[in-house]
């Protein structure tokens, strides 16, 4: 019996022996900023060589639990500051982590690289742009893309137009197609969010698309601007196929990343900031002073009418209508408002915004509200879920610029047409004179009409992630994210009976009301899974896959109503409905891919995958398109042999990456067309001009990047260098048929372009001490795009001029994607081309204390553009310069030769500049007792100073809105340079 027991304790004692060896290891502790002692949340801590890892919480407190183990090595990271590691041992461990800040320590920084998976910068195989919180509101700005300008490496950004609101066209390493649009595929959250742009309508009454011309040109808002930039953690741009290959067929033209705050477990935090400011025209292109003699050059007309106004001397009042239209000084206020935290299982963050920005136009404006929850909450430790809303309303009033067809109805065609001695200014009355040369008194036009574009929009989604499996070597992770994009876009245009070219209508019925009503949705499902696995050897394995499905619908209605009641805007007054209209589209898109990721020891990182797509949009529905990726990276710093340069070269990777992507062919493409016919309000249907291809495809684009980065002396200094070719196969082409098809054009797919360029990115930071701080960098590119293959005759591209003699952009086999060709010496040559010889910023932040100036200086150099605002003002007499020889001989050149409408639109701006107080914590914390963390004070300004060669309003302006290519100006709604005043406070 007693040899029983004995052998009984035996067995128990060789069972449990091993699990007592192999305790648990349990370490807390708190994660500093060891400069000012303030807590970071957020801080990553992970346990070398095991999948365990946590983050700190709101008052940078951690703990970890590391099973089956009794030592470790722990290692803290967090972007911007040193990397913290230490071995410890024994069950139990408390560390006090201080982090040592550095500015350009960005080598920790998770960088998303797909729908589910991330990578350490370091080891990141392609060049992934990425910018802050902080750098995207430095300086207050109206939208989300506009706030891109100057901070990455092949990113252009146009604001197409001045007007509140926006308007801007933003474009990733140069042209990726030619009849479509080069915008590039927004992701907030991980949702895919609509960027549309839609007309207003207001082409009822310009006529812009007519008379060469077969776009509307009146540069509508793209409703990314719906995104407040306040709410934004950080902005990643995949700027090419290789990078972007994972998002399939919709990402030719790149992908911009969006994730917006969340809260922080910890203590409620709330953040408050008031922006004061006001904006003015930033460029006057001056008038003409007329003599009698110049006067009577004009015509009989205009010399008798000048007679009498003149004063006895021969002067008379010389009225300034660019004061006078574009000199409204436009208040601007902005509020902001955010709280977030939370405890151990639900964080929170929600926000508040409200703008009102007067435009430089009187009776425009944009005014934006929002309102933001983000919530997330963990039921277990191995289930959480996140949710966000978004709902935004905006209300934006244009005015009437751009170009048109009517005689002079929009503001800058009108004023092109009117000597300043003429006086439209209404009287004592308010009774406006008629404008005996132009079809329309735009003081009185500005008055009274209305163009207003209102905005309601749901963005939202839904996230479940779910840890199936975690040991010590492997993860097994599921998620489930569901979005919903949803707004309604309301154009009202009122144009009154009393307006000049109103009264003037041929038909009889002046006052002229259009509404037009979009409502558009779109929901994305995606469902993930994700495996990771490290070997013995320390290799990590992560495989990922997921489906997705998306569906897009718009529903566009237009009502047109002419001869209207005074003061009355209703279609049911309306004396005839001229026109009715509307336009479904409906789109279903799904995909699938597969990816995985090996990372050698933290030295080599390899990554392949596919993507598989199929559209409703494409000729055959049901047939997947398959887009493959490859890339790997070496990080030569972390061998041996490198050793001998490491106190110079700290770190060096070279890398090479290889992807495609696709580009779906537009909606409608495959079907033969119907057009509307409206006679005297009754609608019907002919058949249209347009053949549907049932064996349209999508554009490809297939991108080969070699690059290589590197940090100097402890990332004192980084540097990085990229080349890319880009081959972009099966351009979808407009074909003309002949007559006896009953059609006139068909698009297919037929042709191709090779776009090449180099990047190129420096930054240092040769100072940094708890006093004084400073930080650089230089972003450059060029690039060059050239048509390899064309199917289809030489043609005009869509938007890309309005007539040989004019100057046009100009498709033709073996020349350049944006060359511009014009009329000289009779011949239609070459005389220009769009893309600049390269473009290159520099943006400075410098801290001494409590005070901090930061600039933005944006140069491009080179690049033409077509400058047709002069065309009208010296076919009419009014420019500036038209009494110098060079103003005559460009004037006398109207009609025969092109080159004098080309104009380099090169520039050097002061994007801009902020100088900003901070008040110091201790004094702070003895007038509100430790409540207020932070209050700071700002005078920043954007777009302060341009220096060019361009001759009209801004080098940037283009009428023709997103369109790939096409840098054209004809009167636009003027850019603006704008002051704030900023107060923000934190507790």
């Amino acid at each position: 019996m007693r040899l029983r027991v004995i052998s009984l304790w035996a067995v128990v004692f060789l069972w449990v022996s091993p699990l007592l060896l192999a305790q648990n290891l349990s370490v807390t502790g708190t994660v500093t900023d060891g400069a000012t002692g303030d807590p970071l949340p957020g801080a990553t801590i992970v346990a070398v060589g095991t999948t365990y890892s946590t983050v700190s919480d709101g008052e940078g407190k951690f703990a970890l639990t590391v099973p089956s183990s009794n030592e470790a090595t722990i290692r803290v990271t967090f972007v911007g500051y040193q990397n913290f590691e230490q071995q410890i041992s024994g069950p139990a461990a408390n560390l006090d982590v201080q982090l040592k800040a550095e500015a350009l320590n960005l080598s920790e920084e998770m960088v998303v690289t797909g729908f589910a998976t991330s990578v350490k910068r370091a080891n990141l195989a392609n060049s992934v742009a990425t910018i802050s919180q902080e750098e995207i509101s430095r300086v207050p700005v109206q939208t989300v893309d506009g706030a891109l300008s100057g901070k990455f490496t092949g990113v252009t950004v146009r604001e197409n137009s001045g007007a509140p609101g926006g308007g801007i066209s933003v474009k990733l390493r140069g042209v990726s197609t030619i009849n479509g649009s080069s915008q590039p595929l927004y992701v907030v959250d991980g949702v895919i969010v609509s960027n549309m742009a839609i007309q207003s309508g207001t082409n009822f009454v310009s006529e812009a698309a007519s008379a060469g011309s077969s776009t509307p040109q009146d540069n509508p808002t793209n409703r990314i601007a719906d995104l407040n930039p306040e709410d934004i953690e950080s902005i990643e741009v995949l700027k090419g196929p290789s990078a972007a290959a994972i998002y399939g067929s919709k990402a030719s033209n790149g992908v911009i990343l969006i994730t917006t705050k969340r809260g922080r477990a910890g203590e409620t935090r709330y953040n408050f900031s008031a922006k004061f400011g006001q904006r003015s025209i930033s460029n006057k292109l001056g008038q003409r002073v007329y003599t009698r003699d110049t006067a009577y050059s004009l015509g009989q007309a205009q010399g008798e009418f000048f007679d009498s106004v003149a004063r006895a001397d021969g002067t008379y009042e010389l009225i300034d209508y660019e004061e006078e239209m574009y000199g409204n000084d436009g208040a601007i206020q902005e509020y902001n408002f955010s709280t977030s935290g939370g405890g151990d299982k639900t964080t929170f963050f929600i926000s508040g915004s409200s703008l009102d920005d007067e435009g430089i136009i009187e009776r425009t404006g944009y005014r934006k509200n929002g309102f933001r929850v983000n919530l997330d909450h963990r039921f277990s430790p191995t289930l959480r879920v996140s949710a966000s809303t978004n709902f935004v309303k905006s209300t934006s009033d244009r005015g009437l610029t751009n170009n048109e067809n009517r005689g002079g109805v929009t503001f800058g065609v009108a004023l092109s047409s009117t000597p300043n001695f003429v006086d439209l200014r209404p009287d004592a009355d308010g009774n406006y004179p008629n404008n005996p040369f132009a079809a329309s008194n735009p003081l009185e036009t500005r008055d009274k009409m209305l163009n207003r574009e209102t905005v309601q929009r749901t963005v939202g989604s839904f996230k479940l992630d779910w840890e199936i499996l975690s040991t010590a070597t492997q993860t097994l992770d599921f998620s489930i994210l569901a979005g919903y994009d949803f707004f309604s876009q309301e154009n009202d245009s009122l144009f009154t009976p009393d307006l000049q070219f109103e009264e003037d209508k041929s038909n009889g019925l002046p006052g002229t009301t259009v509404q037009k009503t979009t409502d558009a949705d779109n929901g994305n499902l995606y469902f993930n899974l994700t495996h990771t696995f490290i070997a013995s050897s320390g290799t990590l394995f992560k495989t990922s896959g997921g489906l997705q499905f998306e569906e897009t619908s718009s529903n566009e209605r237009l009502i047109v109503g002419e001869g209207l009641f005074p003061n009355q805007a209703n279609f049911d007054t309306a004396a005839n409905i001229s026109f009715v209209e509307q336009r479904q589209l409906e789109q279903r898109d799904r995909g699938f891919f597969i990816q995985e990721e090996i990372t050698f020891g933290d030295a080599i990182y390899v990554v392949a995958g596919i993507r598989s797509d199929s559209s409703s949009n494409n000729g055959d529905e049901d047939k997947f398109y398959t887009f493959p990726k490859g890339a790997v990276s070496v990080r030569l710093s972390e061998y041996d042999f490198w050793e001998g340069v490491k106190d110079v070269f700290n770190e060096f990777k070279v890398r090479v990456a290889w992807g495609r992507t696709g580009n779906l062919p537009e909606f409608g493409r495959k079907y033969s067309s119907f057009e509307t016919v409206n006679i005297d309000g009754s609608g019907g249907l002919l058949v249209g001009t347009t053949r549907g291809n049932p064996n349209i495809e999508p554009e490809t684009s297939t991108e080969l990047e070699i690059g290589f980065d590197a940090g100097i002396k402890d990332n004192m200094a980084t540097f990085e260098v990229s080349y890319f070719n880009q081959d972009i196969d099966d351009l979808i082409m407009l074909q003309e048929l002949p007559p006896s098809s009953g059609f006139q054009i068909e698009a297919i797919n037929g042709g191709a372009m090779e776009t090449e360029g180099i990047e190129a990115a420096l930054a240092i930071n040769p100072i940094n001490t708890e006093e004084m701080e400073w930080t650089a960098r230089l972003n450059y590119y060029t690039f060059e795009s050239t048509i390899t293959r064309l199917d289809v005759p030489a043609f005009t591209v869509a938007g890309g001029g309005f007539a040989p003699v004019l100057g046009e952009f100009f498709i033709e086999e073996g020349e350049s994607a944006t060359q511009i060709k014009g009329i000289e010496n009779g011949e239609f040559i070459k005389l220009g081309d769009e893309t600049p010889d390269f473009q290159l910023s520099w943006d400075n932040y410098f801290k001494y204390r409590e005070w901090s100036l930061s600039w933005l200086l944006d140069w491009k150099e080179g690049g033409d553009a077509i400058n047709l605002t002069f065309l009208l003002s010296d076919g009419a007499g009014t420019t500036h310069d038209l009494d110098t020889p060079e103003g005559a001989a460009r004037a006398a050149a109207f009609g025969t030769t092109t080159s004098q409408l080309i104009e380099d639109a090169g520039y050097f701006k002061l994007r801009e500049l902020r100088l900003q107080y901070e008040l110091p914590r201790q004094r702070l914390k003895s007038m509100f007792n430790g409540r207020v963390s932070n209050i700071r004070l700002a005078l920043t300004g954007r777009n302060l100073w341009t220096s060019t060669d361009y001759s009209s309003y801004d080098p940037e302006v283009s009428n023709f809105g997103n369109r790939s290519i096409g840098s054209i100006e004809v009167t636009p709604f003027p850019s603006s340079k704008s002051f704030y005043f900023t107060v923000s406070a934190g507790m």
